[in-house]
């Protein structure tokens, strides 16, 4: 492997481990900024919200918690598939897959429940990890410099 292609392979391995720290952070940052719940995360802000009235069609209250959950966890297990199974297997490529779709979706509901103008710095650094979980995950093969695009071996263990 060319000196270029182990840059850009640390550059892709940085990525998927930050953006995992990304959606671990995000539940520690406010996910809304102003008014009713912005002191609040995760169980106690979907109360609070579920208590003003607002709702999101097909998600309950208990399904919102669970939902904002699976945020952080998902960036936790993002970590475990790298250590256990490499940055680009297709264990870290599903596990990159389903952290953007909790994400989305937990991003999607709070909007709906809050409103664009009162959401806070948590969906979006949540939105960032995962785009940045996934980049590192589906880098192509080419671009690395190898011809193997299963379970790569993680290039920050040489450092």
């Amino acid at each position: 492997m060319g000196e270029g292609a182990r840059r850009r392979a640390l550059i892709a391995d940085g990525c998927y481990l930050l953006g995992g720290a990304a959606l671990v952070a995000s539940a520690f940052v406010h996910w809304i900024a102003r008014g009713a719940g912005s002191g609040l995360r995760g169980h106690a802000l979907v109360d609070v919200l579920a208590a003003l009235g607002k709702h999101v069609p097909a998600l309950s209250a208990g399904r919102l918690t669970v939902l904002w959950y699976l945020v952080p966890v998902s960036g936790a297990l993002s970590w475990i598939g790298f250590g256990l199974l490499g940055p680009r297997s297709r264990g870290a490529r599903v596990a990159s897959i389903a952290a953007l779709v909790a994400v989305v979706a937990a991003d999607g509901a709070f909007w709906r429940l809050a409103g664009m103008a009162r959401l806070g710095w948590g969906p979006k650094l949540a939105l960032v990890g995962a785009l940045l979980l996934c980049g590192g995950a589906w880098v192509p093969a080419a671009w690395l410099g190898t011809t193997e695009p299963g379970r790569a071996r993680s290039h920050l263990a040489g450092l």
